[in-house]
């Protein structure tokens, strides 16, 4: 686990996959239902596990102890596009350890994958979560609540990877390490990005607004003091809406 070097252990149940199977996975189908009626868009979590997911025994000490097992797979897919159409919004979380198998059924299913921005230089050129590599059927994310913030990832990554990743984005200044509302290598980062391919972009408001690893929302592995940020109105109101409606103009990322 690229968070956690014994991996996540959650504790939580396995769905009985043959009694969902056996009902048309309804309950699922009713849950996606309900999902897609809040939210424009719904974000399938872990989504490798369709392929084949992580079986943990109850008692075992930590997640190295489990095995993979076979996910639903198409049919389950199949179900999903049965009910709500074959362009559903909804988009496959396919981070993590990817093998031959989860990217068949991401080209079988036809769903958007993801890449992250922070993840894209680690090795070298051919790197999937570099921008130039990203396909127009993908959400491009500067960073998911699981990552650092921006600015925070340029100080916890190694100077090797820092200097890689600027000099990517074009950006040569020596004040990388400019925080803020208008943080300089930050913006280098998200421009970047909004001109790949992929067919959405995201960005967390905390990268909008230049704030450090503090304000990070989320630490995997550990079960105490996460999802507490929030944003202030000052904040939002201090946010540079000007450079951000441009950024989305020149790259057709808005209809305003």
């Amino acid at each position: 686990d690229y968070f956690a070097k014994d991996g996540q252990f959650w504790g939580q149940p396995i769905y009985d996959w043959e009694y969902l199977k056996a009902h048309d996975y309804s309950w699922w189908m009713k849950r996606l239902g309900f999902s897609l009626q809040c939210y424009d868009m719904v974000r399938i979590d872990h989504f490798r596990a369709f392929s084949s997911y992580w079986s943990i025994p109850g008692n075992a000490k930590t997640a190295r102890e489990g095995r993979w097992v076979e996910g639903a797979g198409m049919d389950f897919f199949n179900c999903v596009k049965t009910i709500f159409g074959d362009n559903a919004p909804i988009i496959a979380e396919d981070l993590g350890q990817i093998d031959d198998g989860v990217i068949k059924l991401i080209a079988d299913t036809g769903l958007p994958g993801m890449r992250v921005m922070q993840f894209a230089f680690l090795d070298d050129y051919d790197n999937l979560h570099l921008p130039h590599n990203i396909p127009r059927n993908a959400i491009a994310y500067t960073g998911t609540h699981d990552n650092d913030t921006a600015f925070g990832w340029l100080y916890s990554v190694s100077p090797e990877i820092r200097q890689r990743a600027m000099r990517y984005c074009g950006f040569d200044g020596d004040n990388w390490n400019e925080g803020g509302y208008k943080a300089p290598a930050v913006r280098a980062m998200i421009r970047t990005l909004w001109a790949s391919p992929a067919m959405l972009t995201v960005v967390p408001v905390q990268d909008l607004c230049g704030f450090g690893g503090d304000c990070k929302m989320n630490q995997p592995g550990v079960p105490e003091g996460n999802w507490a940020f929030r944003i202030t109105s000052e904040s939002l109101e201090q946010m540079d809406a000007k450079w951000i409606k441009e950024l989305n103009r020149t790259f057709y990322r808005s209809s305003i």
